[in-house]
């Protein structure tokens, strides 16, 4: 009796505290854990349909519409909803053309947003969200949702300028969540879609629907409208940068018809009053609508791996040697120390001899008796041999820095390498060794350890035409509300001023004017109706090939434009880079486009 007593009163106690267990257990529920089982429940039976901000429209500088958005459908699962079975990932990875891996990996990147839409096929076409429809039943959790892709509208053109979009990073959303970013969103990631992604980017919208067991449109909760993003006033004249671009793609294709092994090509072109970017082109070149849905994996190795660099912007993120148009910088230096004057007469003989040792000139015949406008104007290597042996590298690197080399610019677009501006210093510094003397002569023609881009080349020409006065280059002037008005003005910058004596800037003004009507670019520019100051260049790569250059600014008497065109392995500069500053002063300057007159062989 005793036994069964206990037995009772034992049984009895594990009772009372299972009792006591879920009655606590239901308190607290109720008083501490309330709202969050609220939250739960309503989330059961409500959906967020998210409605993604448009991206900001960017216009060139006549108002023309170059990048805006178009409307699409993407393909979206719902984490909380989907099932995520082998065999229904499968199924939809068939269907979107989307790996399952990687279904599964967006997946596992949202498991923070359980509720949130993910898209996992944006801009899918047609037939894809038919066959979604048709199996929906067998997809749960799979919804279409519209939403506004990235469009830009002439494909490739001003495409290193643009940049393009792309999956924001683990990186750049712990740096950006705060911000309202979630994993998965597209964000800009080069050119001006990375470096004004917080202007262009809009604040997204939703719209909250309660749903039904099946998760079907009950009736609508509440509407918070998507917010577009803040358009770009370009600099860019989209007519010009064609001009530029159509130019440019011919002539590296001529070039390599007559046996030069041309990989690609830059110009750069500016607004001489303001440092505005006209044009700032680089081939070979890329779509960037193939990033404005996410690109494949297949996109983009092929992106990648082409051994000619389609990502590369080389106006400003290769740098090569300046070659003969750093023969401006050389003729200013010589003449601002009073190492020459515009009276002494040089006599090119095809060859420099110093210290025993022979340097010769790209005319092994010679050019005979030559004053330094005329220098200038022929390019003679045996000349500015002279003047660099005069001056000392040293003189020579502080007056290339004086005029831009060896930094940055501070236009406002990621990757800008800033070239070389090689010193005594700096030989000792890198490789343990003196300089030579003949190093001096081979810099002050621009070859040798000497590197710049061609925006730094551009600026060259733009610094001569203004007479010092050096303005940032920028590709953007104006920041635009959603309804298409100035929100604000980038005024022109002045950063920096070349102080030299007037008759200086004269001097070297004459020369490059002489470039084009009696020197080495007389054969293109012959029967040009504008009068044109430059200067060719044909850089030595140590390969066997030469890089191609030519600057100016026009018209010389009252300038409006500075341009340079550069084209890689693409021969000498008065036969490839020239005819392409041709035609790209032929359209800014609204003239008929004539048969180019035949280039001679010079520098």
């Amino acid at each position: 009796m005793w036994e069964r007593n206990r037995r009772i009163r034992i049984l009895a106690m594990i009772v009372i505290g299972i009792i006591g267990v879920l009655t606590f257990r239901l308190v607290w529920m109720q008083l501490f854990q309330g709202a969050q089982y609220k939250k739960i429940a309503e989330q059961n039976r409500t959906r967020q349909i998210n409605a993604l901000a448009p991206r900001g429209t960017m216009y060139d500088r006549n108002g023309a519409v170059i990048v805006t958005n178009r409307p699409s459908f993407a393909v979206s699962i719902i984490p909380n909803e989907y099932n995520n079975s082998p065999e229904n990932t499968l199924l939809l990875a068939a269907i979107t053309g989307v790996a399952a891996e990687e279904i599964r990996q967006l997946l596992q990147s949202s498991v923070d947003f359980p509720y949130t839409p993910l898209p996992i096929k944006r801009d899918a076409d047609a037939a894809t969200i038919a066959k979604i429809e048709e199996r929906q039943s067998y997809l749960p959790g799979v919804v279409i949702e519209a939403m506004p892709v990235r469009h830009y509208m002439y494909n490739e053109l001003a495409a290193h300028v643009l940049g393009f979009i792309g999956y924001i990073n683990q990186q750049e959303y712990a740096e950006r969540k705060k911000q309202g970013y979630h994993p998965n969103d597209l964000i800009g990631k080069d050119g001006l879609e990375g470096e004004w992604e917080s202007i262009l980017r809009g604040k997204d919208g939703a719209r909250q629907i309660e749903v039904n067991a099946v998760g079907e449109e009950v009736q609508p909760l509440g509407d918070r409208p998507a917010i577009p993003g803040q358009g770009l006033g370009l600099t860019i004249d989209g007519n010009l940068q064609k001009a530029a671009e159509e130019a440019l793609r011919v002539q590296v294709e001529e070039s390599r018809k007559i046996g030069a092994p041309a990989k690609g090509g830059a110009v750069v072109a500016l607004d001489v009053k303001t440092g505005g970017v006209l044009v700032m082109a680089s081939t070979p070149a890329f779509d960037p609508n193939r990033f404005a849905g996410g690109i494949s994996n297949q996109d983009w190795n092929q992106l990648i791996n082409n051994h000619n660099n389609p990502l590369t912007n080389r106006a400003i993120q290769n740098a090569y040697p300046p070659a003969s148009v750093f023969k401006i910088i050389t003729t200013a230096a010589a003449l601002d120390t009073n190492a020459t004057t515009t009276q002494e007469i040089f006599d090119d003989k095809g060859v420099y001899v110093l210290n025993g040792w022979s340097f010769y000139g790209w005319n092994t015949k010679g050019l005979g008796k030559l004053n330094i406008v005329d220098g200038l104007a022929w390019s003679s290597d045996p000349v500015f041999y002279e003047l660099g042996n005069r001056l000392g590298v040293d003189t020579l690197a502080s007056y290339a820095l004086t005029f831009g080399y060896g930094q940055t610019t501070g236009i406002k677009l990621a990757g800008e390498e800033k070239g070389l501006v090689p010193t005594t210093e700096w030989k000792q510094a890198n490789y343990g060794e003196v300089w030579y003397p003949g190093e001096t002569l081979i810099a002050a023609i621009g070859q040798g350890y000497y590197l710049a881009t061609p925006l730094q080349q551009a600026m060259l020409a733009m610094t001569v035409a203004t007479g010092g006065i050096v303005y940032k280059p920028i590709l953007v002037d104006k920041v635009l509300t959603v309804e298409g008005d100035i929100a604000q003005i980038i005024e022109p910058e002045v950063i920096r001023n070349v102080y030299l004596r007037p008759e200086v800037w004269e001097t070297i003004r004459r020369g490059m004017l002489a470039v084009t009507t009696q020197g080495t670019g007389a054969a293109v520019f012959s029967g040009f109706p504008k009068t044109v100051a430059g200067k060719s260049g044909s850089g030595e790569t140590g390969r066997g090939t030469t890089h191609s250059w030519f600057v100016c600014y026009a018209p010389a008497e009252n300038p409006e434009i500075a341009m340079s065109v550069f084209i890689e392995d693409g021969g000498e500069g008065s036969m490839a880079a020239a005819p392409v500053t041709r035609r790209i002063l032929e359209a800014y300057f609204a003239l008929p486009v004539k048969p180019l007159p035949p280039a001679t062989r010079t520098d």
